[in-house]
């Protein structure tokens, strides 16, 4: 059963911050993404606000020698649910990454690599009532993990405004707007939010200030 999280202590106990630091430093080449299935019309109804973000967040050992657990892009979601409410999806995998920093760093560098999608826990929610789309998740391999791909792959957002939200070590962005761009060709794209995950660790105040700043300049 599909459950909408209001970011609370207890959300954040699912997965943040591989980056490309430690790959190869080669994005995998572009690809033509599959046609998304129908929106799960069996999932919660959308809220009031219209505003879903949606996040990728990984505990446990981290780049470089952080042992984490909540997750880096887990607060940055938290800082913004905080800010512009709405509903929140927290996409887990349905077989875990490995705590073991190196395994799941050989991991995602095999599944970018063959453009292998990784299955997700929870049933997607249905993404037709909501106008923005907040999506976030750690840069590993100069882009989404395959995990937020496979949401990408399934649920076609149309021409709502989405709102990319990063955290890394060094990579910015990566590929990721042209991954955007791939599976969501319709969608209003507003400047994203970048910061490095060792800045949130430190700083929780400060990557506060930076988030908040941030959607002021685009108009939350």
């Amino acid at each position: 059963m599909l459950t909408l999280l209001g970011l609370g202590a207890a959300s954040f106990g699912g997965l943040i911050a591989l980056d490309q630091s430690t790959s190869t430093g080669q994005a995998p080449s572009r690809r033509t993404p599959p046609v998304a299935a129908p929106a799960d019309n069996s999932s919660a109804a959308p809220g009031a606000d219209g505003i879903l973000t949606i996040y990728y967040s990984k505990t446990g050992a981290n780049y470089p020698d952080l042992d984490l657990t909540v997750g880096n892009t887990a607060r940055i979601a938290e800082m913004i649910r905080d800010r512009v409410g709405g509903d929140v999806f927290e996409i887990v995998p349905e077989t875990p990454y490995p705590v073991n920093y190196d395994e799941t760093d050989r991991m995602a560098g095999q599944e970018e690599a063959e453009n292998r999608f990784r299955p997700v826990r929870d049933a997607l929610p249905d993404v037709s009532g909501y106008h923005t789309v907040f999506v976030g998740h750690p840069i590993w391999y100069g882009e989404q993990p395959m995990v937020v791909q496979t949401f990408m792959r399934d649920r076609n957002l149309g021409s709502a405004t989405v709102v990319p939200f990063v955290t890394h070590e060094g990579t910015g962005f990566g590929n990721t707007l042209e991954v955007i761009a791939d599976f969501w060709p319709d969608a209003q794209v507003l400047e994203g939010f970048e910061e490095r995950g060792t800045q949130v660790y430190r700083d929780l105040d400060g990557a506060r200030r930076d988030v908040n700043r941030w959607l002021e300049r685009i108009g939350f």
